[in-house]
């Protein structure tokens, strides 16, 4: 009975005439993306599978409506976050305040570090100039170290070469894990392939073998079907593009590292 009534509902949908979808419409989103956010609402076929686990698709209305990785990115993070169990946890980019029902009994305490987002509780400051007189147990980033470099041309003050590793964000990753990571913790980050040439260079030409980890893992996980995604090899990312096939993110990977 429920699926019928959700084929009944989005059948009513695709009847509304376009202009008017149109004038309602989110920026950025045209009316057959809107079609698509009503349908995939209204599925039944509603999650994943990450490192065995079956989680479920996330939806919501600020930079998801499971049109991008975020659909992922937010239940991965939640489990790995689940597992930790953590006290005070370092946040790197600000993201989960965006999504606070999802993840409000997660943490005792977080700190939020982001270079330009202002928010309450942010702390604006480059993470690789941040400094505190403490460490942390867990420390997760959501997106954000693909916008370290070039970021495809955005980044004006960006220089090649500058860097100690072959990209900024690798460089950050390093100073992170030594840092502010505290013994026995979990830096835990997503970060999109395709998108920067050279964090893509710095995963494929073994950065991170080069930066003494006790132990890290990487997950990478590929969209398929417009909307669906399914973990796949690591090599797979080596040929990620964005905006191909699919628009936005079609590869991302998922980082785990652990000190000791």
């Amino acid at each position: 009975m429920k699926k019928i009534f959700h084929k009944v509902i989005y059948y009513l949908f695709s009847l509304v005439p376009q202009n008017i979808l149109s004038v309602y419409c989110i920026n950025n989103l045209s009316w057959r993306d809107i079609k698509k956010i009503v349908g995939q609402k209204f599925q039944t076929d509603n999650d994943f599978v990450f490192q065995g686990e079956r989680l479920k698709y996330f939806f919501h209305s600020y930079n998801c409506f499971r049109i991008s990785e975020r659909t992922i990115e937010i239940p991965i993070i939640k489990h790995i976050i689940s597992r930790c169990k953590p006290v005070h946890a370092l946040e790197i980019g600000n993201v989960t305040q965006h999504y606070y029902d999802e993840f409000k009994k997660c943490f005792n305490q977080k700190t939020v570090v982001d270079k330009y987002e202002q928010g309450e509780n942010v702390i604006n400051n480059d993470i690789a100039s941040y400094n505190p007189d403490r460490k942390y147990a867990l420390i997760f980033s959501i997106s954000t170290f693909e916008h370290m470099d070039s970021d495809r041309g955005r980044n004006t003050s960006f220089q090649l070469g500058t860097s100690m590793l072959t990209s900024v964000a690798a460089d950050n990753i390093k100073k992170v894990y030594d840092d502010l990571l505290d013994i026995g913790g979990m830096f835990v980050l997503t970060i999109p392939l395709g998108y920067s040439e050279e964090f893509d260079a710095s995963l494929y030409n073994g950065d991170l073998e080069k930066c003494d980890f006790f132990k890290y893992n990487i997950t990478v996980m590929r969209r398929i079907q417009d909307h669906y995604w399914e973990q796949t090899e690591f090599e797979n990312g080596r040929s990620a593009e964005y905006n191909y096939p699919y628009p936005g993110v079609n590869y991302l990977s998922i980082i785990e590292i652990e000190k000791n």
